[in-house]
């Protein structure tokens, strides 16, 4: 029996499931199976290979309710209760999150009107809007709520944020325990 150093028994196991899955009648590609044991590899190592990307997610809700006087057209939201920052791309002062890596992101935004009130928000990619939702509570002493889900091809660097649209106006949005409005999105590839 042939005995090998520790060292080389991963990397020859590596290459002989490497082999394995190369002659096997899969439909998988040779950059596929490249990249699942590469991937494999870097868990394994406790890092994550070159090229694999990162944890991307973040969340964030506004802790209070939202006075409209307060509001003008394209003021940008600030969403300052920050729950969860993967990546830290989302900023609770600027209510900005700056892409840190590039990627297919799943964004999305919910917002609470509230008595009488409407507003249109506007997700928004260095200036350019990408969605659109209208909460409108505008002719009841209900709640009423909105939301966006949009996936996005972003770039390192991109910007999002949401901002008020082209028309709002009544009492206040809502942020408290009967709705929140929230910001939040992750990177899904």
């Amino acid at each position: 029996m042939v005995s090998y150093p520790p060292n080389m028994i991963q990397p020859m196991l590596l290459f002989f499931l490497f082999v394995g899955i190369a002659n096997a009648n899969d439909s998988c590609d040779r950059k596929e199976m490249e990249d699942t044991i590469c991937s494999l590899y870097g868990q394994r190592k406790g890092n994550q290979p070159t090229g694999i990307g990162h944890q991307i997610a973040f969340y964030a809700y506004m802790s209070s309710n939202i006075q409209m006087n307060t509001l003008s057209k394209h003021k940008i939201f600030v969403y300052d209760r920050v729950e969860t920052n993967l990546g830290n791309g989302y900023d609770a002062k600027s209510g900005k999150f700056v892409v840190p890596e590039s990627g297919v992101y799943v964004i999305h935004t919910t917002t609470v009107s509230y008595d009488k009130s409407a507003s249109v928000i506007e997700l928004v990619k260095h200036g350019v809007v990408k969605d659109i939702a209208f909460a409108d509570s505008g002719n009841h002493e209900d709640r009423d709520s909105s939301s966006t889900l949009t996936i996005l091809n972003l770039k390192k660097g991109d910007v999002m944020y949401t901002r008020v649209g082209s028309w709002h106006g009544g009492k206040y949005l809502e942020s408290n325990i009967y709705g929140r409005m929230s910001f939040s999105g992750f990177k899904l590839m």
